[in-house]
């Protein structure tokens, strides 16, 4: 369900640009936007997702993270609110492709920003925590390697978007759309860790 919602963009071509892609996904729910509000709803749809997911999860990673399964769980629950407020909040235009609009300052664009940033950081701390929690329990195994390496890969995507609309404009959508994709894997490997210790649960109980 996280990996349907939290990747509304693939619906982009309802927008009806061919260049809806070139600039950070939000745009698609930009205000001047036509379907803004399927895009909008997605992202709520997946915050509501990321929460029940957090909340399960506080207990449920406690065999599989350990004592840092509590702080994955924090991290997650504000990356779902940092989306809700994301969609709340969306950009008054596509800035990419309306460069007056994006020239205009407003305080719904100041809260959208820092939102996003908000919700981009926790990301890559729940990321890091997990690393943490593994290393704190086996030191360099493979998993806390590829963990790792795998925070410093969404860290890297994190700043390419961030500095593409200067540097390379038009590179921010492809490079979100990364990003997006690579965090969407991850909440779902945490949703499907859900199952399996449910799973041993049941065994145990049974």
């Amino acid at each position: 369900m996280a990996l349907v919602t939290y990747n509304s963009w693939l619906a982009w071509r309802l927008n009806g640009d061919p260049r809806a892609l070139c600039g950070y996904l939000s745009e698609l729910a930009a205000q001047d936007q036509p379907y803004q509000w399927l895009f909008r709803l997605g992202d709520l749809l997946a915050a509501a997702v990321f929460a029940v997911i957090a909340v399960l999860g506080r207990r449920g990673w406690g065999r599989w993270i350990g004592p840092r399964a509590a702080q994955v769980s924090a991290a997650l629950l504000v990356v779902a609110a940092g989306t809700v407020v994301d969609a709340l909040f969306n950009l008054p235009c596509a800035e990419s492709r309306d460069a007056v609009c994006a020239a205009t300052d407003s305080l719904v664009r100041r809260v959208h920003e820092a939102s996003s940033t908000v919700v981009s950081v926790s990301m890559l701390v729940l990321i890091g925590l997990a690393a943490l929690g593994w290393w704190e329990q086996e030191r360099w195994t493979a998993r806390v390697r590829a963990t790792a390496g795998f925070a410093v890969g969404v860290g890297v995507l994190l700043l390419l978007s961030a500095v593409a609309p200067t540097l390379a404009p038009g590179m921010q959508g492809p490079a979100q759309i990364v990003q997006v994709l690579a965090c969407s894997a991850w909440i779902g490997l945490l949703a499907w860790r859900l199952e399996d210790e449910a799973d041993g649960r049941q065994v145990r109980d049974g």
